[in-house]
This record gives C-alpha cells, sequence and structure tokens, in this order.
C-alpha cells in the first residue's frame, strides 16, 4: 500500500467523508454540510485518489462503503473530534450567531416539560437555532443517532450499541386522571372501580414500549379499553370530555390537569416505575452547541413545570 503524503490531504475532505459515511447518501451529505452536490463528488473524487479506493459504491438510492472505508472511519471520526476538541476547548458558543439545525425525538410527555423552556432560550439567545422534531415511534433511533442523521432522543428506555451515551432524565410514575366530578369516582378510586371503568390508552404497538398493560393485567386483570390513541397528548383531552380515564406520566399528568380540567389519583394498582433518558452519540459529547442543547434541556426538567399557557397552546396543536 503507497503511503499518503499528508500534506496532500484537506482536512475538509475527511469531514465530508464523515458525512457521507454517516448518512449513506450524497444528496443528503451535501445538505448536512450545506454544500452542492457537485462539491461533495468532487470531494470523493479526491478522497479516492488520495487512497486509491472507490470508499463508497452505489446502493439502492445511496452508497454503501467499502471495506477501506470501514477501516478508515473510526479513526477518521477520532481525529476529527480531537481537532474540535482542541478548537473548541477554549472557546465559549456565541449563541447570537450559532446556526445550527438539530433534529431530535422526544416522547410526548417530556415534549410540554423541554421544550418550551428551550424554545424561550432560542427566541430570546439564540435566533438562529431551530429545533427539528421527529416522530418518537416511527424512527430508528439507534441506527439514526449513529448515522448522524438524529442528534438527540429523549425516550422511555436506554437503547445499547458501540458509541451511544445516555443520561437518566427523570423516573415516569405513572397515575390515573378522570375527569374532575366523575360520576363513577368518589373521595379515592379504589382497584374494583378502576379496573370496571373504560379506558383510553395507547394503541398495542405503542403500549409494548412501557409497563403499564404488563402491570395492571398482572396485578389487576384486564383493562377495559375504550379508545385506543396514536399518542400520549390525545388522552387528556379524550378524559377531561367523557367518563374514560387513563394512566399518564405523573409530570404530564400535572401539565395538563388544570388545561383539561383533571383530577389526579394515585394508582390503585401497582405500576413499575420507569425511566426517561437522552441518548446522543459519544461524538456530540464535547460539541459545544450539542452540550448547550442538552444543558438547556436537562435544566428546563429541574426547573420544574411549564407555563399552561404554553401547555395549552401546545396542546391545541
Amino acid at each position: 500500500m503507497a503511503t499518503i503524503n499528508l500534506r496532500n490531504v484537506d482536512l475538509n475532505l475527511l469531514i465530508v467523508f464523515d458525512a457521507v459515511y454517516a448518512t449513506g447518501n450524497i444528496s443528503h451529505a451535501a445538505r448536512q454540510l450545506a454544500l452542492s452536490q457537485p462539491a461533495v463528488s468532487n470531494a470523493l473524487t479526491r478522497l479516492r485518489e488520495h487512497f486509491d479506493d472507490p470508499l463508497f459504491v452505489r446502493a439502492g438510492r445511496g452508497v454503501k462503503p467499502t471495506l477501506r472505508s470501514q477501516q478508515m472511519i473510526d479513526p477518521v471520526r477520532e481525529a476529527l473530534r480531537l481537532i474540535r476538541q482542541q478548537f473548541d476547548g477554549d472557546r465559549s458558543l456565541d449563541l447570537a450567531s450559532y446556526k445550527r439545525t438539530f433534529r431530535i425525538v422526544i416522547v410526548d410527555p417530556l415534549e410540554p416539560i423541554l421544550m418550551p423552556p428551550l424554545l424561550r432560550e432560542i427566541t430570546a439567545h439564540a435566533p438562529q437555532v431551530t429545533i427539528e422534531s421527529r416522530p418518537p415511534w416511527n424512527t430508528n433511533v439507534t441506527d439514526d443517532i449513529i448515522a448522524g442523521t438524529l442528534d438527540l432522543a429523549c425516550y422511555t428506555f436506554p437503547v445499547s450499541a458501540p458509541g451511544l451515551v445516555f443520561e437518566t432524565i427523570c423516573p415516569c410514575d405513572n397515575v390515573v386522571v378522570a375527569r374532575r366530578g366523575h360520576p363513577g369516582i368518589g373521595a379515592t378510586l379504589d382497584a374494583r372501580t378502576f379496573m370496571a371503568l373504560n379506558q383510553v390508552a395507547l394503541i398495542n404497538e405503542l403500549r409494548g414500549h412501557i409497563n403499564i398493560d404488563r402491570d395492571i393485567t398482572t396485578r389487576g386483570g384486564n383493562r377495559r379499553i375504550a379508545y385506543m390513541v396514536n399518542k400520549v397528548w390525545s388522552m387528556p383531552a379524550a378524559v377531561g370530555s367523557s367518563d374514560l380515564v387513563a394512566v399518564l406520566p405523573r409530570r404530564f399528568a400535572e401539565l395538563m390537569a388544570p388545561v383539561f380540567n383533571l383530577q389526579i389519583h394515585e394508582s390503585p394498582v401497582p405500576i413499575s416505575e420507569q425511566h426517561f433518558h437522552m441518548i446522543w452519540h459519544e461524538r456530540n459529547t464535547d460539541d459545544p452547541g450539542h452540550k448547550w442543547l442538552r444543558d438547556t434541556m436537562l435544566e428546563a426538567m429541574h426547573a420544574g413545570a411549564s407555563p399552561p399557557g404554553l401547555v395549552a397552546a401546545a396542546a391545541a396543536c
């Protein structure tokens, strides 16, 4: 194998290499880098000449890496990480001029807690930052974070894969909500009444991600589900305007209660606690912008509930 003269290797070529490898598509890499597609293609041509290897070959509507690319990607990413760390280590983030689109996945119960404070911070201090929210249950979180097409996920369970980092955001303990003055519920909600009431719940595909069905079935019996929805946001409105009840995460229920006139009851059937987690790729751990995003969202979680007006506006969307 011929020795490569590093004087002739432009660092920007390695950035293009990383983007094409991550996205598996030259057009997508061009958009991610804010370059034209011909510019990315020209960069790949120069890289192929340097390494005497095609690096990527056509596959379907995109490209897939050759064996040489697979051998190169980890050392290239580590080198880029170290270089970025040196440039960014002593430089504070200038939010006023910082321009970036963050693509995130956030589960419904966390959205009214984390997003309003983040959006207020963006409006006040980072006007060129955009948040693009992806649907939680129609996104391959692991693959997309590894590929670099997803920056961050706030999810109900940690995912395990090489290179992924996760941090626990908060516990998720569940309560039962019903409309105030529900004719079938007295001062307290007992297990027999709860199991007899019609309930609103997520569709079967989504309920498999949480413990609620398993725990209620094991400890109380079969739920009487009258209405199945495809997002948690739909449940408070359905409960507030009917005699249905629902099981919701406590923090989410507390925010929705004043908006939809809900009464919160402790679950008479024990439901095991889960946790919400923040997930990202280790290559972004020291990235100043990414760290600002994570820190801002975590501060929102620890600060408490969002203003009811913002919650009502979000719920109406």
